[in-house]
């Protein structure tokens, strides 16, 4: 989860009554330069993202894609436009189909040690591939919105 919205402290408390027995929930702020490092660490990303007008894109997958991490997203209307399902990610409608997507994500599958990606997750290995090459964030800055806003400002 990211943020610093007025839900947080909610979130927080909600977190402190759970009894994981083998999970640890961390909440923390990260420099910006860190936002990214830490996000290339995981093996799949999750977007909880519900859009209300079903036209606007969670930005959070984007931040996923840029690190190479596909993502589970939940599905609405427009959200094809930015994940594809079993190509970059998967989509899923309900509860029981996240928790299904990550059981079989994240089971090991009998592989070599050293081979790409450095997890030995299958599918999570091929849609890694798919986000490889991608142009990132600041890319995308200095090539397409850097010259756009100057050429505005100049005028």
């Amino acid at each position: 989860m990211t943020g610093k919205g007025p839900q947080k402290g909610f979130y927080q408390k909600e977190i402190a009554m759970i009894n994981f027995k083998n999970v640890a929930i961390v909440t923390l702020w990260l420099e910006p330069a860190d936002y990214p490092r830490l996000l290339a660490c995981a093996d799949v990303g999750i977007s909880l993202h519900i859009s209300t007008s079903g036209i606007d894109l969670p930005m959070k997958i984007l931040d996923n894609f840029g690190c190479e991490v596909p993502v589970c997203a939940f599905n609405f209307p427009c959200l094809k436009e930015l994940v594809e399902d079993d190509v970059n990610g998967r989509t899923f409608d309900s509860v029981s189909d996240l928790k299904q997507q990550l059981l079989d994500l994240l089971s090991p599958l009998d592989k070599e040690p050293g081979t790409w990606p450095p997890h030995s997750f299958g599918d999570l290995a091929r849609y890694s591939r798919k986000l490889l090459g991608r142009k990132k964030w600041d890319d995308n800055w200095r090539e397409i919105a850097l010259p756009a806003i100057e050429a505005a400002v100049s005028q």
